[in-house]
C-alpha cells in the first residue's frame, strides 16, 4: 500500500472510530506544515493564553500590563491552545531534540545544551521527506554541538533546505552576503556579537528569518513542504529593534505576586545559591518588545499563507523550547519545574481537522509534537516514537475518550538527575534528589507557593502520579529514575 493510502486508510479509521468529524478531502491527506518555535517564551504574554486565565494570572507584570498578539491569537481562535503544555526539558537543547525527534532527551544524544543530536535516529524532517515532503529549517537549531553560529550544520536532522539553518546563538542581526547568510554585528575582534546595531525590519533576526520563510512559501513547488522556523527570541539580552525598543516604556512594569515573599518555603530542587534577580521594569519592557516584533512577523507569514491560497491546507504548530520565569519567583529564564519555566505555548491550527477555538485541557509534552504532527497528516512509519500522537483526541469536538496516558513527564537538562516531574490536567508532582517530593496543584494555588504533598485529599493523586513516572523511567530507560533518591521519593510517595 503506497503512503497516500496508508494516510487515507489512517484518516478513514478515524474517522469510522468517531474520532475526526471533519469530512477528508484531497488538501487534509497531504497538507503543507508549518512549525513556529520562539526561545525561552513566557505563555502569560500571549493574548489567547490571558483570554483563558483569571486577569490575575493573565497580567502578571500589572494590572493593564501587557503586549498584544493579534496574529499568534488567531492561530489559537482559528484552531486550538493547550493549556497544559510543558518543555520535555526547560532548557533549549534537549528540549529541541524531544521536539524533533519524539523521544526523551536521554534517548536523543543531546540531554544537555551543546550536545549533538544522533544521526542513526528518525526525525519528523527524514519521516516527511521519505513521504515526499520538501523539508526546510529557518533559524536556530541547537542540536549542532557547539558551533556557533554555525551555519547550514552538518548534523542538520536531515533536513534537506538548510541555507538559514545556524546551530545556536541569539543573534540580533542577520545579512545576506555573496558568500551566504551572516551576522552583521561584529565586536573589536570582528567576531560576531549580539549588538542589534542599525538593525531594520530586513536585517533584524526575526525580521530576517521571516522573510526567508516567506521565500519559501513564493518558491514552494508542487510538493507539500515541512517548514520550520525558530526565532532566537525573546531570548535574552533583552534588546530589539526600533521601533520595539520603547514602545512598551509607558507601562507601569510591577514585580510579579511571587516575587519578594519571604514567608514561603523554596524547594530546594530551585537551587539555593542561584541568584535572586533584581526587578528591572526596562528589561520587561524590551522583553514585550521582541514579543511583539515576533507577532507582527507572524501576521506577515499568515498573509503569505493566505494570499497565496495555502493557509487553510497548512497545518501550523506555534510553541517554544521552554519559557522564562521573567522575575517569578525571583528568577529569570529557565531550568526548572515551575510554571513560568516549564510550560510553553502550543497553538495547532489546522481548520479542516481540528475545530476552531478549542480549548485543550489534557497535558501535552514537546516530546509529543513529533508523532502528534505524522498522526494529524495521516503518515504511517515504522520509526519509533516515546512522546504520544495526540491527534486522535484533539480532532474531535468532544473528548469521548482520553490518551492511554494522561500524563506528561519532565526531566532536568544534563547527564546528572535533579528533578524528574510528571504533570497531568491539574497537578504536577515533583521528585527530587535534595527535597521531599512537592506536589502543586494549580487550580487551587495556581502561583505555585505551597506544596500540597501529604495534604489531606491528595494521597491518591500523588501515587497516581508516582506510579506514572516510575513506569515512565522503565519503559524510556531513564537512568535519572534510577538514582537511589530519586527512587526513594518515588517509593515515599506511593507509601512503600
Amino acid at each position: 500500500m503506497n503512503t497516500r493510502h496508508v494516510r487515507t486508510a489512517q484518516y478513514i479509521a478515524f474517522a469510522i472510530a468517531g474520532l475526526i468529524s471533519t469530512t477528508l478531502t484531497a488538501d487534509a491527506a497531504k497538507p503543507n506544515i508549518l512549525v513556529i518555535i520562539t526561545d525561552e517564551h513566557n505563555f502569560r504574554t500571549l493574548g489567547c493564553y490571558r483570554e483563558q486565565l483569571s486577569r490575575e494570572q493573565g497580567e502578571m507584570w500589572g494590572e493593564g500590563v501587557l503586549v498584544e498578539t493579534p496574529n499568534i491569537d488567531r492561530l489559537a481562535h482559528r484552531g486550538l491552545i493547550g493549556m497544559r503544555a510543558y518543555a520535555t526539558a526547560p532548557v533549549c537543547t534537549p528540549c529541541r531534540a524531544a521536539m524533533i525527534t519524539g523521544r526523551y532527551p536521554q534517548n536523543t544524544g543531546a540531554p544537555t545544551n551543546d550536545m549533538e543530536l544522533r544521526s542513526d535516529i528518525p526525525t519528523l524532517a527524514t519521516v516527511l521527506a521519505a513521504n515526499g515532503y520538501e523539508t526546510t529549517f529557518i533559524g536556530k537549531w541547537h542540536l549542532a554541538g557547539v558551533s556557533k553560529p554555525g551555519w547550514a550544520p552538518q548534523i542538520d536532522g536531515g533536513f534537506q533546505n538548510k541555507t538559514f539553518m545556524f546551530n545556536r546563538g541569539h543573534w540580533k542581526k542577520l545579512i545576506q552576503t555573496d558568500n551566504g547568510p551572516a551576522v552583521g554585528s561584529l565586536n573589536r575582534k570582528n567576531e560576531p556579537d549580539y549588538g542589534v546595531n542599525d538593525a531594520d525590519n530586513k536585517t533584524f533576526a526575526t525580521d530576517f528569518l521571516a522573510d526567508r520563510v516567506i521565500d519559501s512559501v513564493e518558491d514552494a513547488t508542487e510538493k507539500p513542504f515541512l517548514t520550520v522556523v525558530s526565532f532566537p527570541d525573546p531570548h535574552g539580552p533583552n534588546t530589539v529593534r526600533a521601533p520595539y525598543d520603547h514602545q512598551y516604556d509607558n507601562l507601569r512594569f510591577q514585580p510579579p505576586r511571587t516575587y519578594g515573599i519571604t514567608d514561603a518555603t523554596t524547594p530546594n530542587w530551585l537551587g539555593a545559591g542561584k541568584k535572586h534577580e533584581v526587578f528591572r521594569g526596562p528589561e520587561m519592557s524590551r522583553y514585550f518588545g521582541m514579543v511583539k516584533c515576533i507577532d507582527d512577523n507572524i501576521g506577515r507569514i499568515l498573509a503569505k499563507l493566505e494570499s497565496t491560497g495555502k493557509l487553510d491546507s497548512t497545518l501550523i504548530v506555534f510553541t517554544s523550547d521552554h519559557g522564562d520565569l521573567c522575575y517569578e519567583h525571583d528568577r529569570l529564564n529557565k531550568g526548572n519545574p515551575y510554571e513560568g519555566s516549564a510550560r510553553v505555548p502550543m497553538l495547532i491550527s489546522y481548520p479542516p481537522l481540528i475545530k476552531q477555538g478549542k480549548v485543550y485541557t489534557q497535558p501535552i509534552g514537546t516530546v509529543d509534537v513529533t508523532p502528534t504532527i505524522l498522526g494529524l497528516v495521516g503518515i504511517s512509519t515504522d520509526a519509533s516514537f516515546e512522546g504520544r500522537n495526540l491527534a486522535p483526541w484533539i480532532t474531535v469536538d468532544e473528548l469521548t475518550d482520553t490518551p492511554s496516558s494522561k500524563t506528561t513527564f519532565l526531566r532536568n537538562a544534563g547527564t546528572t538527575p535533579a528533578w524528574l516531574a510528571a504533570v497531568d490536567n491539574r497537578y504536577k508532582l515533583i521528585v527530587s534528589i535534595n527535597d521531599q517530593p512537592w506536589l502543586f496543584d494549580s487550580e487551587t494555588d495556581p502561583d505555585e507557593l505551597l506544596n500540597f504533598f501529604g495534604r489531606p485529599g491528595t494521597n491518591e493523586v500523588t501515587k497516581r502520579l508516582a506510579s506514572a513516572l516510575r513506569a515512565y523511567g522503565e519503559e524510556t530507560n531513564d537512568a535519572f529514575v534510577k538514582h537511589a533518591k530519586i527512587q526513594a521519593g518515588i517509593a515515599t510517595c506511593l507509601g512503600e
